[in-house]
C-alpha cells in the first residue's frame, strides 16, 4: 500500500526540497504551513452554505437545457413556482411518487430535494397533497 504522503508516483512533488518549498511559501504568504491550509479549506467546504449548492444545481440545469434546445431545437418552460397550472401538477405527482432520500449522508441536500424546492415545495408530501388536490380525474 501506498502511504498517504506518496499517494502518487511523482517522487519530485512529494520529495524533501518540494515538501520544505511549499512550507516555506505557504508561511509567507500568511496561510499557515504545511497541512494546516488545505485542512482549513476542507473543514469550509464541508460548513459552506446551501447556497454553493443551489449554484451548482442551477449550472447543470442551464446545462441539460442547452442540451436538450441544441438536440431538438424546442426551449423547455420556465419553472412554474406558484399556482395550480398543468406543469406545476405534473411536476408534484411526478415527484411525490419517486423514490430516495432528501438528504444525502453527508447532510447536503439531494437533487430531488432541491427540484422540489426550487417548484415551490418543502417536501415530497406537500408536493403528493398538491398533487391530490390539483390533478384532473379522468
Amino acid at each position: 500500500m501506498k502511504s498517504p504522503i506518496k499517494h502518487c508516483n511523482a517522487g519530485v512533488l512529494h520529495s524533501k526540497e518540494m515538501n520544505e518549498m511549499r512550507n516555506r511559501t505557504s508561511e509567507l504568504s500568511g496561510r499557515g504551513t504545511g497541512n494546516k491550509t488545505a485542512m482549513i479549506t476542507a473543514k469550509k467546504a464541508r460548513t459552506a452554505p446551501f447556497k454553493l449548492t443551489d449554484e451548482s444545481y442551477e449550472k447543470s440545469n442551464r446545462k441539460m437545457r442547452s442540451e436538450y434546445k441544441s438536440e431538438t431545437g424546442k426551449t423547455l418552460g420556465s419553472r412554474q413556482t406558484s399556482g395550480t397550472g398543468k406543469r406545476r401538477v405534473s411536476f408534484a405527482c411526478r415527484f411525490a411518487g419517486m423514490k430516495g432520500a432528501m438528504k444525502k449522508p453527508n447532510g447536503k441536500p439531494t437533487r430531488k430535494a432541491m427540484a422540489l424546492k426550487k417548484w415551490g415545495f418543502g417536501s415530497v408530501e406537500a408536493a403528493r397533497s398538491f398533487c391530490q388536490k390539483n390533478k384532473e380525474k379522468k
